[in-house]
């Protein structure tokens, strides 16, 4: 009786992934750590670089698992500017200059943020979440408007990213609402 026949690796011939003289055990578990990071929560190409410059020194390693992740489709900074911009519209109303500060705070590139921001965020939808947000924060404020709270509604604005003009604009409007009213 012949001895079974164990089973073999399959050749590199056949496999899609680069042969193990090609790739190091460490670079091996840099691209692993790289994945594992991507999905806990999407990054920019800057953000994954700084993570793995903490693990390895290695420039080189970083560059390729980077390029390797970019060919796969799972690192990409247009997509991530705009999947980020989708989510901060439906979970917080900020203007534009705050939404294009996190980016930009996110190492991505001025130009792919602003083409994502006129792409998401065109004027009406920032005028719709200014009016949002100053009925948001109305509700929090008792109902004599005096001029101090008024200041502080504004600087509030302010702080999440809305330009002041749009912000005087909302806010006359809103005042001569609630004198209307009375």
């Amino acid at each position: 009786m012949q001895p079974k026949k164990k089973w073999e690796e399959p050749s590199a011939a056949y496999s899609s992934e680069p042969t193990p003289e090609a790739v190091s055990p460490a670079a091996e578990q840099l691209y692993e750590s790289a994945l594992k990071a991507l999905a806990r929560r999407p990054l920019s190409v800057r953000e994954l670089e700084r993570r793995l410059f903490k693990s390895c020194h290695d420039t080189a390693a970083v560059g390729r698992v980077v390029e390797r992740l970019k060919t796969a489709g799972y690192l990409d900074d247009r997509k991530f500017a705009e999947d980020f911009l989708q989510s901060s519209v439906r979970r917080k109303a900020q203007g534009k200059a705050y939404l294009e500060q996190q980016l930009l705070s996110r190492g991505l590139d001025s130009a792919i943020v602003r083409e994502a921001l006129d792409k998401a965020y065109p004027t009406e939808v920032e005028q719709t979440l200014l009016q949002r947000a100053i009925e948001r924060k109305l509700r929090s404020l008792p109902p004599p408007m005096d001029a101090k709270k008024l200041s502080r509604l504004y600087n509030h604005l302010l702080r999440s990213g809305f330009p002041s003009d749009l912000i005087r604009l909302e806010l006359r409007q809103h005042v001569a609402m609630e004198v209307d009213s009375d």
